[in-house]
């Protein structure tokens, strides 16, 4: 996938991101604090814009974050 593309966006699921790159659950859990509990446990089916508005994250940081994380794990593999 080129470099410029969004591997992640914000209409995704919590539940998609995950399945699609494994690294970012290290980023969900990195947000727990900010959420007051497990993202994954509470907005698994939730979009991130969802997630982000409910628990009020910082959509565009959170995107860059996972984006970052899964551009990464395609380095890996």
């Amino acid at each position: 996938m080129p470099e410029g593309k969004d591997l992640i966006t914000p209409d995704m699921t919590l539940l998609e991101v995950l399945y699609q790159h494994r690294q970012t659950e290290s980023v969900f859990r990195r947000y727990e604090g900010a959420a007051q509990g497990c993202l994954l446990c509470r907005a698994l089916f939730d979009t991130l814009a969802e997630a982000a508005a409910k628990y009020g994250l910082d959509l565009d940081k959170l995107l860059k974050d996972l984006q970052e994380a899964a551009r990464m794990e395609q380095k890996e593999s």
